[in-house]
């Protein structure tokens, strides 16, 4: 079976349409229904089933679509590597996180490994700060930092939204809404909150404070933090209540005493970036780049429910 085939095989299962596949791979209809006809023959099995206007997949075919998407990456990445062996793609990357990434991170890292085993990774815990700081230095080559909203603001540096996803309340478990699903920050007005400290996010701290004068109030901050971690240790004292991005993954590590509430609001929503500096020319910065754009596609559909309604 060769790849050439199977590609095509893949874009009319995709389409559901011969004619259609043939304009996309740009070939005749006559030439990959030919294609198509000897690689049936091949396996000793009937791939689609042909109705007078359309196609539909057989269980072979669901089959082979399934493994053929697996196998089709796996020689996509054979190939990288071997052109790389001819390259000798080497280096160092290093990489400024929050603490919030391991929804994506691991996945990425992963490939990233398999695809450049030459490029050695630091990874360093930072505060956002200190992402930037290190950034603007050069110490680090890539950072994650965090734009809350819609509106996401140009920055000083390159950025690309990763991640997307609704935010949330953590509230001490034995507050008045601690048990249910979704509520209004105005609910609230009279809490203290916790957050993260405004030279931390600048961006983060004045859409918060926009986002409570929207709704007709000015919230108290009496306590401000670098780390999410102490948040939490706050909020489990019982000494105010804060807010961080609903994703199932990471809510795991909040504290069982803290409840995980959702949060209001069309513009409710966390923005993991990438952000670079542009004058920075490590040609790995670009090839992780790469990899977080392939493994984000399928990111945001955990997340992408905000139970509004």
């Amino acid at each position: 079976m060769d790849i050439r085939g199977l590609r095509s095989f893949i874009t009319v299962a995709q389409c559901l349409s011969f004619t259609e596949a043939a304009k996309r791979i740009y070939i005749g209809q006559s030439a990959l229904s030919k294609q198509i006809a000897e690689l049936e023959e091949e396996l000793g099995v009937e791939l689609f089933i042909r109705h007078h206007r359309s196609l539909e997949l057989t269980p072979a075919g669901k089959t082979l679509l399934r493994e053929g998407n697996s196998l089709i990456v796996k020689v996509g990445e054979v190939i990288e590597k071997t052109r790389q062996a001819q390259r000798g793609i080497r280096g160092n990357l290093k990489i400024g996180c929050f603490g919030i990434e391991g929804v994506f991170l691991p996945h990425a890292l992963k490939r990233f490994k398999a695809l450049y085993p030459q490029i050695s990774i630091d990874i360093r815990i930072l505060t956002l700060k200190m992402i930037e700081d290190e950034l603007e230095q050069e110490e680090l080559d890539l950072g994650f930092v965090v734009m809350l909203g819609n509106n996401l603001k140009s920055s000083r540096f390159m950025q690309r939204l990763i991640h997307r996803c609704p935010l949330c309340f953590l509230l001490p478990n034995n507050h008045p809404y601690a048990d249910e699903a979704l509520i209004d920050i105005s609910v609230l007005a009279q809490d203290p909150f916790i957050l993260l400290h405004e030279t931390e996010c600048r961006q983060g701290y004045d859409w918060f404070i926009d986002f409570c004068g929207k709704r007709g109030f000015t919230p108290n901050i009496p306590i401000k933090s670098t780390r999410m971690e102490s948040i939490y240790w706050l909020v489990e004292a019982g000494m105010g209540v804060s807010f961080m991005l609903k994703d199932p993954k990471l809510n795991l590590a909040v504290p069982p005493s803290i409840s995980v509430v959702g949060m209001q609001g069309e513009d409710a929503y966390n923005n993991i970036m990438a952000t670079w500096k542009q004058e920075h020319h490590n040609p790995a910065i670009s090839l992780f780049l790469k990899v977080l754009d392939n493994i984000a596609v399928g990111l945001q559909s955990d997340c992408s429910e905000h139970h509004n309604h």
